[in-house]
């Protein structure tokens, strides 16, 4: 009798790989619902993770070496275990497609037992027991995309105590009195009551948006007011730029460092407001108690979506493999070599590549290759090495600090929200605005004080109202003027013009605004215990109302660029209300080429 036992098990499914890929490579959701307990991470060296769990009869530790995967046609696991009924497993995973369409799914398990338990336990743990639920889920998975549903399910059963749902059901209530739309209301309620534990613990807006087919920023802001009554609790989980997982999460943004650190990568990083500090959301333990550190399985391909493959390939040989690419970006590395190779998928790419791993480095040109390309992994070094494909590119789905602490929202509800004094984060790309009222001070002497105060009060009111409509916020008013950010540029455009067309027709004498538009990097700091952005960009947009004479906006060349602003411009702004021109700004030495749009 052998000591390792293998089984093969096949499945048809109705759904592609692609369809089929984020329910079974997500091991963690996916050991959940097999029936397999918790695991506990005891550490993590080399790459290697050790854990352990708790069985009847047995206390199982292990050691698991990385996952292996392919997107969206193959993943593998192996563990040797140092106690429990088995010595040494390894799964793999493979995703064939089907003709005309569908998948066929077979999973290949291979254990060796660890003592005379082992044997039987193998038998009926996963020859009797394994094979029933493996088959169910993968058949429930099938269902789900079918159905044109996606995890997590909704279930009827009810996850809230007595006292949560009495507390649930008056923050429900508050929440549609504060004006959130009850279609998003409904889905949130429905959510936090019936969704399961994996799912809330990190709970995603923008996600969840797509999901429910729901504006993204609506549903931000109401996941923002839910928390303000006490529904929901928000987190600052900061991102690591090479795994990408949790690095670290605060419940407070003042609990956030300009430098970060990553355990698993052994890696020191700069936290970026709009890249890798993404806000979380979960139920406030008064409405429904969640357990966020539980996990089913500690590695997944899953726990690194932006990764297209991670495989070894033997010192001095190849590997074949066929995968599917987005049309974009991506960066490839291989363990323990410097540099990487940029990669770019398109449509009519090559469909065959070979990539090699030399002790010499990577390339430095810019390699295509096609949507499903045939790529031939050479290790032409004296060691193992891990090639990895990654997706350039943060997921969009992530609700970043820049979106959010730039919605006026949260500016109203959360002002106490700060960085701590001294810290300075960066932040990509933010598109900041100021205005100037033109010839207020002529306003005072010709209506008189009260009048003229109360048309300047007015017109705080209008610009405030124009630019949260727009996804913005009021960063500061300065006298008669305005700093404004908007994580867009065509928003600010739609904003100022917005303003423009309600203050002329607030009365008379009619007035007239000075903005300047600008986007780029910035500094977020803590000036006076409230959120502010410093740098060249703030220094450049905050000089641009001098170029106008009142009733139009000064944008720069970034501005211009934009394709969403040109779009903006074609269908909303006559040719002659635009003009081109040059000018100098004071501080900087080179002329900036400036457009002048008439409101």
């Amino acid at each position: 009798m052998s000591s390792e036992k293998h089984y093969t098990w096949m499945f048809d499914l109705e759904s592609s790989p692609e369809a089929l890929w984020p329910l079974v490579s997500d091991t963690n959701r996916f050991n959940r619902d097999t029936g397999q307990p918790p695991m506990e991470l005891i550490s993590f060296q080399n790459g290697i993770k050790r854990v352990r769990y708790k069985i009847p009869v047995y206390r199982v530790e292990w050691e698991e070496e990385p996952f292996e995967w392919i997107y969206p046609y193959r993943f593998g696991i192996l563990r040797r275990f140092h106690s429990g009924p088995l010595s040494e497993m390894r799964v793999d995973c493979r995703l064939e497609r089907r003709e005309p369409s569908g998948t066929r799914l077979i999973y290949d398990v291979w254990a060796k037992p660890n003592g005379l338990l082992g044997y039987p336990a193998i038998v009926l743990g996963i020859g009797t027991i394994g094979l029933k639920r493996f088959e169910n889920a993968f058949c429930r998975y099938d269902q789900i995309i079918a159905g044109n549903g996606s995890l997590p399910e909704i279930s009827k059963g009810q996850n809230l105590s007595q006292l949560g749902r009495s507390r649930f059901k008056v923050q429900s209530e508050r929440l549609r009195e504060q004006g959130v739309d009850e279609s998003i209301a409904a889905h949130l309620d429905e959510f936090i009551q019936h969704a399961d534990d994996l799912s809330i613990q990190r709970m995603r807006p923008y996600a969840l948006a797509d999901s429910w087919s729901l504006p993204r920023r609506a549903v931000l802001e109401a996941f923002l007011r839910a928390t303000r009554l006490g529904t929901l609790d928000m987190y600052w989980d900061i991102l690591c730029p090479e795994c990408r997982g949790v690095s670290e999460d605060h419940s407070r943004l003042s609990g956030l460092h300009a430098r970060a650190h990553c355990n698993t990568c052994q890696i020191d990083f700069s936290a970026n407001f709009d890249h890798n500090v993404e806000v979380v959301f979960r139920p406030n333990p008064s409405v429904r108690a969640v357990d966020a550190n539980v996990e089913f399985c500690v590695g997944s391909p899953q726990r690194q979506p932006h990764v297209i493959f991670s495989y070894i390939v033997p010192a001095g040989e190849e590997l074949p493999l066929n995968t599917v690419l987005a049309q974009g970006r991506y960066t490839l590395r291989a363990s323990g070599l410097a540099g990487t190779q940029p990669i770019l998928a398109k449509s009519d790419g090559p469909e065959s590549l070979d990539i090699r791993a030399r002790e010499s480095g990577w390339p430095t040109e810019l390699t295509e290759v096609s949507l499903a390309p045939k790529l031939r992994l050479i290790n032409e070094t004296a060691q193992p090495r891990t090639f990895e494909l990654a997706r350039t590119a943060w997921s969009d789905q992530a609700a970043t600090a820049a979106d959010v602490t730039i919605l006026q929202v949260f500016r109203d509800l959360f002002s106490n929200e700060v960085i701590r004094p001294g810290e300075e984060i960066s932040v990509g790309s933010v598109c900041l605005t100021f205005t100037d009222l033109r010839g207020s001070t002529k306003l005072y002497r010709q209506i008189g004080d009260a009048p003229a105060f109360g048309r300047v009060r007015e017109h705080f009111e209008i610009l405030e109202r124009a630019i949260a409509a727009q996804g913005g916020s009021i960063i500061k008013t300065m006298g008669d003027s305005v700093m404004a950010a908007f994580r867009q540029p065509s928003a600010a455009l739609r904003a100022v013009s917005a303003m423009q067309k309600q203050i002329s027709a607030s009365g008379e004498p009619a007035l007239w605004l000075k903005v300047g538009i600008h986007y780029g990097p910035c500094i977020v700091v803590n000036l006076n215990d409230r959120l502010d952005y410093f740098g060249s960009t703030v220094n450049i947009a905050a000089r641009l109302p001098g170029f106008s004479v009142g009733g139009e906006a000064i944008f720069s060349e970034s501005i211009r660029n934009d394709v969403e602003v040109q779009e903006y411009l074609e269908r909303n702004v006559p040719p002659n209300t635009l003009s081109h021109f040059q000018d100098e700004i004071r501080g900087f030495d080179e002329p900036f080429e400036l457009w002048r749009m008439k409101m």
